[in-house]
């Protein structure tokens, strides 16, 4: 019987895969298995799980139709037969003594749970953001029973740097939510562990690298907007069904969580979906203060408080206040919402960059090198880039064709033009981050339109 078991939740993450799986097969503490659940990937990524599977026998294997993150990792958590539990994301990285650390820590402080810090990474970047802090010094080193901790309940949910006990999990129904189609169902599992766990210990070293570049993660779907919700809603439940003490202690933990946690995806989604996001955000916060929720608070800047009240004394005027200047780099192609200044600022780029590279020879990429080259561009400087090396080599209406990781080395200073529909291109656009590509665009409706409508030269 292994120490700990793994749990590895997988969808559509082919670029990372093999790092993260490689980064767990290397640990220093070696008595564990990994349960790896592919919900339904339509990529590569069964394929890699399966030839891991085949090389060492720690790795225990199920795929299934997509279901989303929570049943998958309840089926995770279902199949554990270890007495400690740990998560770790697909798109994630470990160090090699992540595992040992915690598995040390665990059984020599008799914890339900240890957490420790991690490095948000950026492809490229390594170490160089540092580790974040998640935590106040003062805890370091020591036991605590976190309900009684607010301070705690402010951290990043980060329930991938941690191992519990999988017995405490049990005793308490400590399980994920599992709205179809839900997202951050991290957020309701690490509220119900701090509110549960009476002994718990955190270890200042980051041990995990937490993947920020990875488009396909919930937190760049800007299509998520409610999903959060559906999280805090499922706290409220649990709220409610402890007692009049308990119920006093948690109420004003959640608010304040709830507070941040909307705040941040307001300002996340993209502006069309901002307001109808901030009138349910107001319209919770308004209730929850009212109903004295807040009460006792301890917020993580004495001035958060202050800028609350503010938005719910005068919503509409805080809303223009507050998005006036945002802006939403995911969703910008260019600076200007100018439809013909945009068509211009597109084409000159084409013109001035050493060649573009079209990722993608399919219909859609197959269009989009034709207007190119009608537009001028000659064949010189067009090229086609796939992913599968068996379709490189050849040419494509007269357009060579190479390997994605062969043109970003052989053509440094050309743009990269991804040109496909629907989910594949998340998944290309995390192959080009991955490999180092810093030229990119999408070809998306916008820029279609543009070659469709190209101006004289």
């Amino acid at each position: 019987m292994p120490e700990i078991s793994i749990i590895v939740p997988v969808y559509n993450v082919e670029v990372f895969l093999r790092q993260c799986l490689d980064s767990l097969l290397a640990q220093t503490f070696r008595d564990f298995e990994l349960i790896c659940i592919n919900d339904g990937s339509t990529d590569s990524s069964l394929d890699i799980l399966e030839e891991y599977a085949a090389a060492d026998g720690r790795i225990r294997l199920f795929s299934k139709e997509n279901e989303g993150y929570g049943k998958t990792m309840n089926l995770g958590l279902s199949e554990a037969r270890a007495p400690y539990v740990g998560i770790v994301e697909s798109d994630d990285f470990v160090k090699k003594e992540m595992f040992g650390t915690l598995y040390g820590a665990i059984r020599e402080n008799r914890a339900d749970v240890v957490k420790c810090n991690f490095y948000k990474y950026t492809a490229g970047s390594g170490e160089g953001n540092g580790p974040s802090p998640e935590y106040p010094d003062w805890v370091y080193g020591k036991v605590v029973e976190p309900i009684g901790c607010p301070e705690l309940y402010l951290a990043n949910s980060s329930i991938w740097a941690a191992l519990y006990d999988r017995r405490f999990l049990e005793e308490n129904g400590i399980r994920f939510n599992e709205t179809p189609g839900g997202s951050f169902q991290d957020i309701s599992f690490q509220f119900r562990v701090l509110s549960s766990a009476r002994r718990m210990t955190v270890i200042q070293d980051a041990l995990l690298y937490y993947r920020t570049d990875n488009m396909m993660s919930s937190v760049h779907s800007p299509y998520k907007i409610y999903c959060i919700c559906d999280e805090m809603h499922a706290i409220e439940d649990y709220i409610r069904e402890q007692d009049g003490e308990r119920q006093e202690i948690l109420w004003p933990r959640l608010a304040r969580r709830k507070y941040y946690d909307y705040r941040w995806n307001w300002r996340r989604l993209p502006m069309a979906f901002q307001y109808a996001f901030y009138e349910k955000m107001v319209a919770e916060l308004r209730a929850d203060r009212d109903s004295g929720k807040f009460q006792g608070a301890v917020w993580e800047n004495p001035e958060d408080e202050a800028d609350m009240e503010r938005m719910l004394a005068a919503p509409l005027a805080y809303f223009l206040e507050k998005t006036g200047g945002f802006r939403d780099t995911r969703t910008d192609l260019v600076t200007t919402r100018n439809s013909d200044l945009a068509r211009l600022g597109f084409f000159s780029l084409a013109a001035s960059v050493e060649g573009i590279v079209v990722y993608g020879a399919g219909k859609v990429g197959r269009h989009v090198a034709s207007r190119l080259r009608e537009y001028g561009i000659p064949e010189g400087r067009l090229l086609f880039a796939v992913t599968d090396g068996r379709e490189a080599g050849g040419t494509v209406d007269g357009i060579p064709v190479r390997q994605v990781d062969g043109a970003i080395r052989e053509y440094p200073g050309w743009l990269f033009l991804v040109a496909v529909k629907g989910e594949p291109r998340a998944v290309m656009l995390n192959r080009l981050k991955f490999l180092g590509c810093g030229n990119i665009l999408l070809a998306d409706d916008a820029v279609l339109s543009y070659l469709e409508h190209a101006p004289e030269r």
